[in-house]
């Protein structure tokens, strides 16, 4: 018998992560409010620290699906695999060329957002934000330099359809 409402556990695993970080940046901060400079200078780490770990669990937290969609998400040895009943594919982060959200249609939220990928090759992975281990896409996409995440943001915001390219491969100049 739990005395948690499961709508309440839920939210609360689902937060858990930013929830951990605040307590992490609290633990900062009340070394910061003691009298002794090496614990202050110890409280400023760890308030930093816990700062920085609250902002990325914050980001992941916010493209997190609520419900179970359709596929299975794997990030490997720096490999994205999508595998569904009748679509997926494999592409490697080293070849990606451009990363899309899509942004969901009026009335949709963040399970209706999808990942487009496109590799050099041509070979192109479209991934539903809904799918098990699509929330793994964020630790995958801090490989990349420069990514858009505000790009990714104003995709979940959006409800027109539109497409957003939050990375792209930077071109080589020939002169």
């Amino acid at each position: 018998m739990s005395f948690i409402r499961p709508e309440v556990r839920d939210l609360l695993q689902r937060w858990s992560e930013v929830i951990a970080s605040a307590v992490i940046m609290l633990v900062g901060l009340w070394f910061l409010f003691t009298d002794q400079w090496i614990w202050q200078g110890l409280g400023i780490f760890i308030a930093v620290v816990g700062a920085i770990l609250g902002f990325a669990a914050w980001r992941r937290t916010r493209f997190a699906s609520l419900t179970a969609g359709p596929g299975l998400v794997e990030v490997d040895e720096r490999q994205i695999s999508y595998f569904a009943p009748y679509e997926g594919g494999v592409v490697s982060i080293d070849m990606l060329a451009r990363i899309t959200a899509v942004a969901p249609v009026k009335g949709g939220g963040p399970d209706d957002l999808t990942w487009v990928l496109e590799e050099d090759g041509g070979v192109t992975l479209t991934i539903p934000n809904a799918a098990a281990g699509a929330q793994d896409l964020f630790d995958a996409f801090a490989a990349l330099t420069d990514v858009d995440y505000s790009n990714a943001q104003r995709a979940l915001e959006d409800r027109s359809g539109d497409s957003f390219v939050i990375w792209s491969k930077p071109r080589a100049a020939l002169h």
